[in-house]
């Protein structure tokens, strides 16, 4: 079933005691986890300043993306754009957002169903709600079709299946369309064509974003268009995955996409299309052919490929002589064919111990070498109920950050010099899934029909078999900023990898969980995980470089009069909504989710309006203090974008591979192979 939720600036929100930018309209029952991340991808950058003579040029970004909501990555579409001045007289945005199921996703993609009436909703009519269900979701399909939006735009319908197959490559490199102000209103019809070339079940892989101004760690969107005005179009062209429609570009090295597009595609195979061995427009390049060597601009090349002129007729001699080469090859190809089955019938008499031509000696059978067993090999005479080994698929446990620890670094040391605790603290645990192992008996043993490792008497890391100590209880703490803490019955497995540095890593039979803890010395950083550990580092020093700012911006605000106050206080409601704890608590918890840039802007830009359009003359203690809040601003600023790269990297994470586990019976009989590895990780 789908849900909404709209989020603009209000006097009052859903959220009791809630102003300001906040939720107005959420689906009953929708958890806070799933709001909050809603709401962190409801940012916009306005181009152009709320009740000027160009507000209405302010793009509208229109987005099918994929993110994690509740444990589940979910499919989300998007209508954020600007909303004239709210109730106090400052810029004004608004954001929809719809989730769906897969079984309510038409046929026809995303974009189509953002262009059908009723879905995406553009206004709010000051009333908060909580509906019983989302939008209603209407049913279409589309065939694909001639590209003629982008010829009109772009000069070439054939860059229409560039983004197509930009989007069934499942590359996860963005591709980037720079466009011109006016052409904004087509972007979503863009879209529409390029996925009306794929096939229905590729079309909801197309994630895309109008306005690709802010798109926050953790999303997944393919494919970003930004104005040519706008600060991401100089990235953009710089990254050499770019369509920039600004410029009369020509695709000099096509695919079967690109003439699908055009209307010539040859032929698809299996509803997809098949491109041959055709150059693929869009796929990555080494660095000796950058990708931007197949597109070249208008001041490189004409507008399109010279016309191509009419061969011209052959003498007839020299039809005669093709005639006369092709009977040639075509009984070169006869023979060729004879000689094949000849070969493929001797050596079948030869592999049966038959003589090559019947009534001549027997010819030798080839010896056929025993088989050797690669490792583990079973004894000959194996027991009845031994189960056979079962090879499960690789799993990963995911060690996270301790925040409380971040937290306490950042807190006391707002300096950001002081040396990081030692040692870094991570935990986690993975859970092995039970199988059904197949033995030679009808019915396996009950304690081995479960995880494998129930009746587990050894252990080893791909080399020596250890024992398996006795049972203990082991209290874990939670690495989130709440203090849990849970007790459990845990064995300690001996002989763990020296890949990871200190690490204890923990069996509880009675579940299959895997639980692991590891101590790293970030003063004395193994190489793999170099760019962790300086990326640690940035992040907790700007958190504590940001909360010191708007302390400081705080204590300005009290000097300033009561109309720019009015704006801090705004600034600081909006960025940090009171739940209890402390900003740098929010920073952390909220990882990469807070638009501190887009907010601080919007207030350095505010003081200095609102400062232009009144007519009380500030003293000059008052002058200095709006000096200084801009200032942090500017500085909060910066040190959220080196926040939010951090965060970027913190949450990727880096994933180590460690010998395989395997819980043994006996010296002779595996009970259970778990290919493992360990991923680093917010």
């Amino acid at each position: 079933m789908s849900t909404e939720l709209l989020y603009t600036s209000a006097p009052q929100g859903l959220r009791h005691g809630s102003r300001g930018f906040c939720t107005v309209l959420t689906t009953a029952g929708m958890p806070i986890n799933v709001i909050g991340q809603l709401e962190a991808i409801s940012s916009y950058r306005h181009l152009f300043k709320a009740g000027t003579s160009r507000d209405a040029e302010n793009p509208v970004a229109f987005a099918h993306q994929r993110m994690n909501l509740g444990g589940r990555v979910v499919s989300v579409l998007s209508r954020v754009s600007a909303y004239g001045l709210d109730y106090s007289g400052r810029s004004n945005k608004i954001a929809h957002h719809v989730t769906l199921e897969q079984a309510e996703m038409p046929a026809a993609g995303p974009a189509w169903l953002m262009s059908q009436r009723g879905v995406m909703r553009g206004e709010w009519l000051g009333q908060c709600e909580t509906p019983a269900t989302g939008p209603v979701l209407p049913r279409g399909d589309q065939t694909p079709r001639i590209c003629s939006s982008w010829k009109n735009i772009a000069g070439d319908a054939g860059w229409g299946g560039v983004v197509a197959e930009a989007i069934a490559s499942g590359s996860a490199e963005p591709l980037w369309v720079i466009y011109p102000l006016q052409h904004q209103q087509r972007l979503l019809e863009l879209m529409d064509e390029a996925i009306s070339l794929l096939p229905v079940s590729q079309r909801w892989r197309a994630t895309f974003n109008t306005y690709a101004a802010n798109i926050p760690p953790g999303v997944e969107c393919k494919i970003r268009f930004v104005p040519d005005i706008a600060e991401e179009a100089r990235f953009a062209k710089s990254s050499g995955k770019a369509i920039d429609l600004t410029k009369h570009q020509s695709i000099t090295t096509a695919s079967q996409w690109v003439e699908k597009a055009r209307g010539s595609a040859r032929r698809e195979v299996g509803g997809a299309i098949s491109s041959g061995g055709s150059f693929n427009a869009v796929q990555a390049q080494t660095e000796e052919q950058p990708v931007v060597s197949s597109w070249s601009s208008e001041d490189e090349v004409a507008t399109g490929p010279p016309p191509t002129p009419e061969p011209p007729e052959l003498p007839p001699e020299l039809t005669r002589g093709k005639q006369t080469r092709k009977k040639i090859l075509i009984a070169v190809a006869v023979l060729a064919v004879i000689v094949g089955l000849g070969s493929t019938w001797a050596v079948a008499r030869l592999m049966a111990g038959l003589p090559i031509l019947p009534g001549t000696a027997s010819a030798k059978a080839p010896e056929i070498p025993a088989y050797i067993p690669d490792e583990d090999p079973e004894p000959v005479a194996e027991p009845v109920n031994t189960p056979r080994r079962v090879a499960t698929e690789t799993l990963q446990l995911v060690l996270h950050y301790d925040k409380k620890q971040i937290l306490q670094w950042a807190a006391q040391n707002p300096a950001g010099d002081a040396a990081f605790p030692s040692p870094v603290s991570l935990r986690g645990f993975t859970r092995i899934k039970p199988i059904q192992y197949e033995s030679d008996s009808e019915v396996a043993p009950p304690q081995q029909q479960t995880h494998g490792v129930q009746s587990a008497k050894l252990i080893s890391w791909g080399g020596d078999l250890s024992s398996l100590p006795a049972e203990q209880n082991l209290t874990v703490m939670t690495t989130r900023l709440s203090e849990g803490t849970q007790t459990l019955p845990v064995q300690l497995l001996p002989g763990t990898p020296d890949t990871l540095g200190p690490t204890q890593i923990y069996c509880r039979r009675d579940t299959g969980d895997l639980i692991a803890i590891v101590d790293l010395d970030w003063n004395d950083t193994p190489s793999f995980l170099a760019d962790q550990a300086a990326s640690y580092r940035t992040y907790a020093m700007m958190v504590s470089a940001i909360s010191k700012r708007l302390d400081s911006i705080e204590a300005d605000s009290a000097l300033l009069p009561e109309l720019l106050q009015d704006a801090v206080d705004a600034f600081i409601r909006n960025s940090f909504p009171g739940r209890g704890e402390s900003r740098m608590a929010t920073l952390i918890r909220k990882g990469g989710g807070l638009d501190l840039a887009g907010e601080a802007t919007k207030l350095s830009e505010t003081l200095q309006s609102r400062m232009e359009n009144t007519t009380r003359r500030l003293d000059k203690e008052q002058q200095a203090a709006v000096v200084r809040v801009v200032s942090d601003c500017e500085r909060i600023s910066q040190s959220a974008g080196e926040l939010g790269r951090a965060f970027a990297v913190l949450e990727k994470g880096q994933i180590v591979e460690v010998p395989e586990l395997r819980f043994h019976e006996s010296a002779k009989v595996t009970l259970r192979r778990i290919p493992l590895r360990f991923h680093f990780s917010w």
